[in-house]
């Protein structure tokens, strides 16, 4: 894609297809961008909005493909208020008939030109139907295609359309980048991260920003948000012209469709891409900290460690619900004179084997939190016990179930799950797992 002035199109062919510089002018692209908000402002408004407001500010994205879906339906009606009431602006929003359209408009989208941000927000059965497609794109390299999960309890009966997990968590082998976050401050600075990390030449992988519906997609809270040129210049120092052809750009030499003995070497490139996004988070992190003087992406949010210290009963979930268990961690670790930490993960795919690995090895319990049924001790459990596996002293895994469908985790809760970690310390948890709800152990 050519950056500079527009001129004529040339054709140039490459191993894998045909590409046509000087369809789109980047640098026209970017002029063009009318500011949202030309300077640093504290906001306060609903999880959709922070999301929207992140993608409304990028040059990069000047198409919105969307269909409603609860909890995820605001975000499609502010980017389409705020594009509509904005003089100037060359974003346009396509409200499709169906979400499977939605997912191969994005398709068409991205590839069209990969140095654009494609996106759309969508939750549980709307991610569903996307399937067929998203299955796709995981292993397509268009690390310039952005699905902002709204978490939802997904094509469950009876039907529920409160929060929980359970749709990103039956994605994960769609092959996208999945980040969870938690409060509207997180949510809004990962979905500006989210692409400088899909977009890289080294990961070209779709990402999947999410966060839970109801409770952070529906609920205010103060937030800030940054200038768009200092957006702009962030995510420009990282994002490099893609020298890949897309649709536009020509045919891949390849096709769509291949035999076994080619299949291997798409499927291990697509696990090196995005294995290399472990290297790279933690460096996109750290330097939107440095410039925006708050944390940045990381693979998990922790609490109460002292270092390498042992600790009695380590607490591993996702999600706002962990905000109560850093509320009551000490006044139940003081009554039960029993240590605790906790991890929030924020990386849910690829998982972060070796970082949880190391900042569990010391724990003697390690109490899962599992807010979605999924069978047997659940997803969040088994990707504990494999980073785990193999320490020579292995501490205690008790897998919980609780929050389920969007229910709050209560302090009371809480209580019993921890009370469950602490009896762990001496003696093996008493089930393989366990449900609890409303103080209660089902």
């Amino acid at each position: 894609m050519s950056t500079t002035t527009a001129g004529p199109v040339s054709r140039v062919s490459t191993p894998s297809g045909e590409r046509y510089d000087g369809v789109i002018d980047l640098a026209r692209v970017k002029a063009a961008h009318v500011p949202y908000y030309p300077t640093r402002e504290a906001v306060t408004a609903d999880g959709n909005t922070a999301a929207a407001l992140a993608t409304l500010q990028m040059w990069r994205a000047i198409l919105y493909p969307g269909f409603p879906i609860t909890p995820s339906t605001k975000w499609i009606e502010t980017v389409a208020a705020k594009v509509g009431a904005q003089k100037g602006t060359a974003k346009r929003v396509k409200l499709m008939e169906a979400e499977h359209a939605v997912a191969d408009y994005m398709v068409g989208a991205a590839a069209a030109c990969r140095d654009l941000i494609v996106s759309t927000a969508t939750s549980s059965v709307g991610l569903d139907h996307m399937t067929e497609t998203t299955r796709s794109l995981g292993a397509s390299g268009l690390g310039n295609v952005m699905i902002i999960d709204v978490y939802r309890a997904t094509a469950n009966f009876p039907l529920c359309i409160e929060g929980d997990p359970s749709d990103a968590l039956a994605h994960r082998d769609d092959g996208f980048i999945q980040i969870c976050a938690r409060g509207k401050q997180q949510i809004y600075d990962t979905v500006i991260q989210a692409p400088v990390l899909g977009m890289h030449a080294d990961v070209m992988t779709p990402t999947m920003p999410g966060y839970y519906g109801i409770k952070d997609s529906h609920r205010n809270a103060k937030f800030w948000v940054e200038a768009d040129s200092a957006i702009h210049a962030f995510q420009d120092k990282w994002i490099k012209e893609c020298a890949l052809p897309g649709t536009i750009n020509g045919d891949t030499a390849m096709g769509n469709c291949v035999t076994s003995r080619h299949f291997q070497g798409f499927k291990v490139a697509q696990k090196r891409r995005i294995e290399r996004a472990l290297e790279l988070l933690p460096e996109i992190g750290a330097d939107f900290e440095k410039t925006f003087g708050r944390p940045g992406l990381a693979y998990f949010d922790e609490v109460g460690f002292k270092g390498d210290e042992p600790v009695d009963v380590v607490v591993v979930s996702m999600g706002p619900d962990f905000g109560t268990f850093e509320s009551i961690r000490g006044e139940w670790s003081a009554r039960n004179n029993t240590s605790t930490a906790g991890l929030a993960m924020r990386l849910i795919n690829p998982f972060p084997r070796e970082a949880v690995r190391k900042r569990l090895a010391n724990a003697k319990v390690v109490l899962v939190v599992n807010q979605a049924h999924h069978s047997g001790r659940g997803h969040l459990t088994l990707d504990i016990a494999d980073a785990l596996a193999g320490l020579d002293k292995q501490p205690r895994i008790v897998s919980a179930f609780a929050g389920m469908g969007g229910a709050d985790v209560s302090e009371s809760t809480w209580e019993v799950m921890l009370d469950e970690g602490r009896d762990a310390i001496t003696k093996a948890p008493r089930q393989p797992y366990m449900v609890f709800h409303e103080g209660a152990r089902l």
